[in-house]
């Protein structure tokens, strides 16, 4: 089971639309088993595979959540909650996808659990317990480094990076890979590794954004992905669906280099051998 994380301090570059297309390829053309895990209070990869009346159903009894023990009045949950009572099976039908939804609260997960014991490793209790059994689990973590994506750390194996190719998307990377070397020196058992930079959002038009990839591919921060993907705007027509573009607009430009961007993720992670 390989499980990573999609990180960037900055918000608005394209993380959420990263692990919802490249989750779904790799479920739908790559006859990989995915989770699916939302981090992000925001909610927006929940909502982009099920609907708004569906979250409402279901957010105040098996979300992330509850997973991770929050205190939220009449429907907090216990140490016991089970992680597989949050799991959603195939949303929107997809076949191999599982989703785990987020929930608005999470905004506040770091108060909630000031005084829990290892709460920075509550999530990777929860399934080692579980004995789930996927291929790939795929994260969508908060822009921060707060205790929901320290949670998604210390269980990941890998981290991937979606920055749009400007300078405030790219400017916060090197405190990105020096917050997690820190991170891993204080946690042993965080044997997390960046697998690479996708450049998201890219507009041809603007020399800075040839600039910025080029002096990032220079600069060896971070590997960078070969594959790049442009600014598109299928990608953000299908979250009003609910559902991923590859589903709605399979043969768009942006869902054909998330395409080619899952088959690099399984390349080099079977290169890698970990």
């Amino acid at each position: 089971m390989h499980t990573i994380s999609f990180i960037n301090m900055k918000g608005g570059v394209g993380k959420t639309t990263s692990v919802v297309e490249i989750a779904t390829l790799l479920a739908t053309e790559f006859s990989k088993k995915v989770l699916v895990i939302d981090l992000d209070p925001q909610t927006n990869a929940t909502l982009s595979f099920i609907s708004l009346k569906q979250w409402e159903k279901i957010k105040d009894t098996g979300t992330i959540a509850d997973v991770l023990g929050m205190n939220r009045g009449a429907s907090s949950r216990d140490e016991d909650f089970d992680i597989k009572k949050a799991i959603i099976k195939s949303p929107q039908g997809i076949k191999n996808l599982d989703l785990i939804p987020s929930h608005l609260e999470l905004t506040f997960l770091d108060l909630d659990l000031v005084s829990v014991p290892a709460r920075e490793s509550v999530l990777k209790n929860k399934i080692d317990n579980a004995g789930l059994n996927y291929d790939y689990i795929l994260i969508d973590c908060p822009p921060n480094l707060t205790l929901a994506p320290q949670n998604a750390l210390i269980i990941s194996d890998y981290i991937v990076v979606p920055v749009t190719p400007e300078v405030y998307p790219a400017i916060g990377l090197p405190l990105l890979v020096n917050r997690v070397q820190k991170w891993k020196k204080s946690f042993r058992d965080c044997n997390v590794e960046f697998l690479g930079v996708i450049f998201t959002k890219v507009d041809g038009r603007y020399s800075v954004h040839a600039q910025q990839m080029d002096a990032l591919r220079k600069s060896k921060i971070i590997p960078c992905f070969s594959t790049i993907v442009k600014q598109n705007a299928p990608l953000g027509k299908a979250v009003a669906e609910s559902k991923p573009a590859t589903l709605v607009y399979p043969h768009c430009n942006g869902v054909e280099a998330y395409r080619s961007l899952a088959n690099e993720i399984i390349q080099k992670i079977e290169d890698d051998g970990k």
